[in-house]
This record gives structure tokens, C-alpha cells and sequence, in this order.
């Protein structure tokens, strides 16, 4: 059952002018154990897309060193990203945005760093959940599946697609 929403009239950035719904809070009786935390920026909860994902981290088990590790990694991705642009000779707009992410992504982890407490940054990471074994094909299915490409373009097996945030209301 889907939670329920409602507008709330004090974090509508836009006044309604581009006639989408900019803060949504959730009410009273929609208290569920997956729910998205509500939006408030006094807590950090600037808008929904921020809290679907805040509260999948949270039902993740996420912690502090997780959360610097991946930013981290996300510098050192768009590095490369920008690096191999560079090298290919292209510039485009989208280049110009990563550079400039990238300076708010390191004053982001500077601010993590100097203002988490220092009994938030000793939270042990949960331990990663045991990966599903390897499925080996019977000798039916390897005879049925023989000459035949594995890239077939359908979906692997056991794999739904990417989690995507609900659409906004």
C-alpha cells in the first residue's frame, strides 16, 4: 500500500508556479518501516528525491565510512571521466557541470569530515550481505542453450532492473 502525501505550503520553493509539488510531507497515519523520510531542511531533507534516497541508505544500513568511501570513489570516477574527455579531445556542457560538481562534492566531504561527530564516524559498517552462489546450467539447459550468444539483450536471470525512486505526485 502506497504511503500517504500532502503538500506542505512552507517548502513549496516555486509558490506552485511551475505547478509541481516541491515539498511533500507525509501524514499522520502513513507511519510505515520503508517510508522516505519528510522533507525538512532544518534536518538536512531538502526535497524528495534526497529523502527517497536518504531512506534507502538508511534501510541499507549505511554509515559514515560507506557514505565517504563512495563519495570518494565518485571524485575519482569523474577524474577519470574527465581525463579520457580530455584525451578524446571533446568538451561539452555536460564536462563543464561534472568540474563544478566536483568542487561541491570535495567541500561536501571536507564539511562531513570536520563536523560529523566522532562517535557517528566510529559506527561499524554492516557487514555486506552473502553474495547469491553461482547457478550452473543442467546439462538440459547447457544442451538448449548451446550456438546460442548469452547477450541476447533480455534481462539476466533473477535481476528486476534498477530501484527507481517512485514518480513525484
Amino acid at each position: 500500500m502506497a504511503p500517504d502525501y500532502e503538500i506542505d505550503p512552507n517548502t513549496d520553493r516555486d509558490r506552485g508556479a511551475n505547478g509541481e509539488a516541491r515539498g511533500v510531507m507525509r501524514t499522520t497515519g502513513a507511519r510505515e518501516k520503508n517510508a522516505p523520510p519528510a522533507v525538512n531542511e532544518a534536518d538536512g531533507v531538502l526535497d524528495e528525491l534526497q529523502a527517497w534516497y536518504l531512506g534507502k541508505a538508511e534501510r541499507e544500513g549505511w554509515v559514515y565510512t560507506s557514505a565517504l568511501r563512495q563519495l570518494v570513489n565518485r571524485m575519482y570516477r569523474d577524474r577519470d571521466y574527465l581525463a579520457r574527455r580530455s584525451k578524446q579531445g571533446k568538451r561539452t556542457a555536460y564536462d563543464y557541470a561534472v568540474e563544478r560538481d566536483q568542487v561541491a562534492l570535495s567541500w561536501a566531504i571536507r564539511a562531513i569530515v570536520r563536523h560529523v561527530p566522532a562517535g557517528e564516524k566510529r559506527t561499524p559498517e554492516p557487514p555486506k550481505p552473502a553474495r547469491k552462489p553461482a547457478r550452473r546450467l543442467s546439462d538440459r539447459e547447457r544442451a538448449m542453450y548451446k550456438g546460442k550468444p548469452s547477450w541476447n539483450s533480455k534481462p539476466k536471470r533473477g535481476w528486476d532492473g534498477p530501484e527507481q525512486p517512485p514518480p513525484e505526485l
